[in-house]
């Protein structure tokens, strides 16, 4: 992205030449750590087609052959790495804590929050542009990415069902309200996002909480 740092510099600064020898299980993991974290840091920075295995190599301060041995080729190590990325509930950000199901509006009121900082973080505008970029070479990639939010669908979902069965409102559609709940909440401040327009916190909590009261007016009783 304009104005970050080269990634690869921040890498083989940090890590510094690999000693030889035969590895121990301990380091062999975390050279194939350092290389997931090399090949997401560049594929993020460069996209797909403006990064090399050779980058990656240099970036996790190992070799070419290092990395064949982990993936077969250039297109394994990315889809490898953007599925290890998106199925990670601490990646770009820790997932906030469960909300307490028995408050419906503050329980909505933190999955949008987690929403919005996910879909808004750099690093993961950043990821989207790249699997969106590619998507006609790896559709399952792209369905693997907008899976990713399957757990907060669930959640949603499971909480109309919920407070619906109280009587507390009325959700006789709870899948489909869910869609259009992360979409009023979260949809906007990520097609902003792509386009480097982020709201502050105090706009962005103002659009939040509008949206919030919309959606519980629409599924009140009567």
């Amino acid at each position: 992205m304009p104005g970050s740092t080269d990634p690869t510099a921040l890498l083989t600064t940090a890590q510094g030449p690999r000693s030889g020898g035969r590895p121990t299980k301990a380091e062999t993991w975390q050279l194939s750590d350092d290389i997931r974290q090399a090949a997401l840091a560049l594929f993020l920075e460069r996209g797909y087609e403006g990064t090399s295995l050779e980058d990656i190599a240099r970036a996790a301060g190992t070799t070419k052959p290092s990395v064949y041995v982990r993936f077969r080729d250039k297109q394994s190590l990315f889809t490898g790495v953007m599925h290890w990325a998106v199925g990670r509930a601490d990646w770009p950000e820790p997932e906030s804590q469960a909300p307490d199901p028995d408050d419906l509006e503050g329980a909505l009121r933190s999955i949008a929050d987690a929403a919005v900082r996910r879909a808004t973080n750099p690093s993961m505008v950043s990821l989207t542009r790249v699997v969106v970029a590619q998507a006609a070479r790896f559709p399952d990639l792209a369905r693997r990415t907008l899976a990713a939010s399957w757990n907060r669908k669930w959640l949603i979902a499971d909480l109309l069902r919920r407070h619906a069965a109280n009587g507390a409102i009325v959700a006789d559609e709870p899948e489909i309200l869910t869609e259009h709940f992360l979409a009023l909440v979260a949809g906007t401040p990520a097609r902003l996002a792509s386009f480097g327009v982020v709201r502050d916190a105090a706009t962005q909590e103002h659009h939040t909480n509008v949206a919030i009261e919309l959606f519980l007016r629409g599924l009140r009783p009567g």
